[in-house]
């Protein structure tokens, strides 16, 4: 394990999730999709964090965790999943594309923190345009 001074910090190794994500191939669907953004974020915190992989201990522990089956629903009308977390919603579409969003809201709009596109190419406000509307 790690020291408290050589672990990285919480915005490091999002940084460093966010660069393996973009330079990983597009995913094909959003099973596949969700599959790469999970093993990702686990293998940048198994590496850089320090800490144990214990999604049940979210609230106690500074480890990044994927999102979680239990905070899922569907976007209404188009083929695309989204997750709600503490600080983020993401959102995984049918193609494979992802997006993560701010939950905070900046002049009535969420920022986009990464956004990726599906293996045909389409980002996910092209595969579902009423997500153009980041106040979805």
């Amino acid at each position: 394990m790690r020291h408290m001074e050589e672990t990285p910090s919480k915005a490091e190794r999002l940084a460093e999730f966010f660069r393996r994500l973009g330079a990983a191939s597009a995913a094909s669907s959003g099973d596949e999709a969700y599959r790469l953004l999970c093993s990702t974020l686990d293998q940048v915190e198994d590496e850089m964090s320090g800490l144990p992989n214990q999604p049940e201990r979210w609230l106690t522990l500074d480890r990044m965790f994927p999102p979680q089956s239990d905070r899922m629903s569907r976007v209404e009308g188009c083929a695309v999943t989204r997750f709600e977390n503490l600080r983020h919603i993401t959102y995984i579409a049918a193609n494979g594309a992802i997006e993560i969003r701010s939950r905070r809201r900046r002049n009535g709009a969420a920022d986009v923190h990464f956004s990726k596109a599906g293996s045909d190419g389409r980002m996910l406000i092209e595969f579902c345009p009423r997500l153009a509307n980041r106040n979805l």
